[in-house]
């Protein structure tokens, strides 16, 4: 299973606690199998099925979440398409 480690920008109007509105964005994904936030180091850890395309959406839902993607580390190489 590929699994990203996605670090976020948080706005200034959020509050730590609010990395739960990215996890609950990233759980409504049909292809996401596990989410663990880290909102003191602003980490998010998400398993999925999938490639790169799906990685983008979880980006994407980070994004409606209100937060800014800084870095994505990719902890499965997908394969050459």
């Amino acid at each position: 299973m590929p699994e990203v480690h996605v670090y976020v920008h948080k706005p200034p109007e959020k509050d730590v606690s609010d990395l739960e509105e990215v996890e609950e964005n990233l759980r409504r994904l049909s292809h996401v199998l596990e989410v663990e936030a880290d909102p003191l180091v602003n980490v998010v850890a998400v398993t999925f099925e999938g490639g790169r395309p799906e990685q983008e959406e979880i980006e994407r839902a980070i994004e409606e979440a209100g937060y800014e993607v800084s870095r994505l580390s990719t902890r499965t190489d997908f394969p050459t398409e």
